[in-house]
């Protein structure tokens, strides 16, 4: 089996992305077969940085926990068995799990921190 990531858009609002990053070019897959929308979860220490743009490519991009890394993963456990597979993804949305409008603080005490990205990806058996 052969799962063959095209790389992650991103389409969310243009006041959420830094000034200086730079979207990443992703050959979509064409004519996909089963795209599917899932919420993914960035653990926010293991990508965050000084520089947003830094942080926002990582999110898509970090080896481990990445988006990419992610979607490749579901992707090889939904179609094993499946001799090729293309996918490409794109980030729809992104916000936290930590709600300040808890008024009981308990998100301070039990929560790490993560990124919640809608991340809808597009796969296409070859």
């Amino acid at each position: 089996m052969a799962v063959t990531n095209k790389g992650t858009k991103v389409s969310i609002p243009d006041a959420q992305i830094p000034s200086d990053y730079v979207k990443p070019t992703v050959v979509e897959v064409v004519s996909p077969m089963y795209p599917r929308t899932v919420i993914l979860s960035v653990l926010k220490a293991t990508v965050e940085n000084a520089d947003p743009a830094t942080t926002l490519a990582a999110i898509l991009a970090d080896g481990t926990i990445g988006i990419t890394k992610q979607i490749t993963d579901i992707v090889t456990a939904e179609f094993i068995g499946t001799k090729t597979v293309d996918v490409h993804a794109d980030l729809l949305s992104i916000k936290t799990n930590i709600s300040t409008n808890d008024p009981t603080g308990d998100y301070l005490k039990a929560t790490a921190p993560s990124y919640l990205c809608t991340v809808k990806y597009y796969v296409k058996t070859v």
